[in-house]
């Protein structure tokens, strides 16, 4: 097996423009195959368990909450976390370029604190 050690890698053509084999023929630029950030939050206690790209999480109301990200999208058209709880997590408002905001409800539909994750892609500015 070869390994390859670099401290940076930057496109021949563009500085972004990387291209990557996955699986036997398949390509992508490994840009835009990059989860852009990720939190793990507990919103019961609340703190940030780990993060990347999160600056804070305000912690608005029961079952509310709005992680400030650190280096922002171009644009509000990024993925928002699929979030692994036992609870329904929806979008709250609409999203900026440096914010977006969760509500949790449990089952009942009631707002709810809970253990949130997950990670967002998109453009970063």
């Amino acid at each position: 097996m070869s390994e390859i050690k670099v401290d940076t890698l930057t496109g021949k053509t563009t500085a972004n423009d990387i291209t990557v084999t996955a699986g036997a023929t398949a390509t992508m630029s490994l840009e835009q195959g990059l989860a852009k950030g990720w939190l793990n939050y507990s919103q019961s206690t609340p703190v940030i368990d780990d993060s990347f790209n999160i600056t804070s999480v305000a912690d608005n109301s029961a079952g509310n909450f709005t992680p400030t990200i650190t280096n922002v999208f171009s644009n509000t058209h990024y993925t928002l976390p699929s979030i692994s709880t036992a609870m329904h997590i929806q979008q709250s408002g609409t999203p900026t370029t440096s914010t977006y905001t969760l509500q949790g409800k449990n089952q009942a539909g009631s707002a709810q604190d809970g253990e949130h994750s997950g990670s967002f892609h998109g453009d970063l500015a």
